[in-house]
């Protein structure tokens, strides 16, 4: 039997992998009960972290850009923030060292993967796992979240304002006379936050107008389970007051539900009107359905993610600082004047 692991600490306290590794790094809030079953199950199984690799010598201290590998659609849009964190960091004479993985990998594994890489600094692109930050901040390396907001109290963290995108997409849609709207999105148990903030946002433009929501109009379903969405559609426009528009929880959600709408022989925008937060797809490419959207600028991102960084690199420990990037509408014609 090898040495204790972090999920066999979690597993004899009977808590996530995540706890853990907040407790040992004295960091999150826990109560102290659980901190102390953490404490005497690490003891038990005398847990001892992983020794540290000795990184490969580079002159001017390569930086690393962590970012998951789970969602390949997504390369589209994170690319412009990866191409402006390399540009920005070859600037300041640092050398760029991508790192894809896995935002469910185990974290131990992740972390030893990027000291392995040399490295001096990490940036976490879309990553979901607080381990892999505590666990990196525990090895001394500066760590700035890009594009997560889920973790604000623990590290540093340059995130979009998923609240306001929501709430100004909204308030365009009920500009052009809507009053019927449908919210879909997909379950995400990684990135909760956004979930949120998307819903609230959306719900706090229509309670300004006095306008009422029913719960059915809320549709959730699991990640590209298109028969799911097409049915839960379905039910909800065979009733008698119809939706007049959609808000998708982001445009490649909104691919989505054109195809289940266009299935039950409804149109964007002509029948339909369609809005998403994210420019996710491609919009160059030829038939690609164009959806009126919240731009996310991820090249911003990466401009504002290499400034905190930099920052970070040449101060003293302090809490963590959190910088958001807001959402700009960009209409493509899929919402129509009621």
């Amino acid at each position: 039997m090898g040495p204790a692991r972090l999920k066999d600490v979690a597993r004899k306290a009977n808590v996530s992998v995540a706890t853990v590794s907040l407790v040992l790094a004295g960091k999150g809030r826990i109560s102290e009960e659980v901190r102390g079953r953490v404490r005497n199950a690490a003891d038990t199984l005398a847990y001892r972290p992983r020794r540290a690799v000795v990184p490969r010598p580079v002159a001017a201290g390569s930086v690393g850009i962590l970012c998951a590998e789970d969602r390949q659609y997504e390369w589209n849009f994170i690319r412009p923030t990866i191409l402006e964190l390399e540009r920005a960091l070859r600037q300041r004479g640092h050398v760029p060292v991508l790192i894809p993985d896995g935002s469910r990998a185990d974290a131990e594994k992740v972390v030893h993967h990027v000291q392995g890489s040399g490295v001096v600094a990490v940036f976490c692109l879309q990553f979901s796992n607080a381990a892999v930050f505590t666990g990196l901040k525990g090895q001394g390396l500066p760590v700035v979240v890009v594009n997560n907001s889920g973790f604000q109290d623990l590290v540093d963290s340059v995130c979009v304002d998923d609240f306001q995108g929501a709430y100004e997409a909204s308030r365009f849609v009920l500009s052009l006379g809507h009053r019927s709207v449908a919210f879909v999105e997909y379950a995400r148990p990684e990135s909760p936050a956004v979930v949120a903030d998307r819903f609230i946002g959306f719900r706090k433009a229509l309670e300004e107008r006095r306008i009422g929501f029913a719960p059915e109009r809320r549709i959730t379903v699991p990640f590209m389970d298109e028969k799911k969405l097409e049915k839960r559609l379905g039910t909800l426009f065979s009733r008698a007051e119809k939706p007049t528009a959609v808000f998708a929880h982001d445009d490649y959600l909104g691919l989505y539900v054109i195809d289940a709408l266009r299935r039950m022989g409804l149109s964007v925008p002509a029948d339909v009107s369609l809005v998403a937060p994210g420019d996710v797809l491609d919009y160059s490419l030829p038939l690609m359905p164009q959806i009126t959207t919240m731009r996310i600028d991820t090249a911003l991102l990466g401009k504002v993610a290499a400034n905190l960084m930099f920052d970070r690199m040449r101060a003293v420990d302090s809490g963590p600082h959190v910088l958001k990037v807001k959402e700009q509408l960009v209409r493509r014609g899929s919402c129509r004047q009621l």
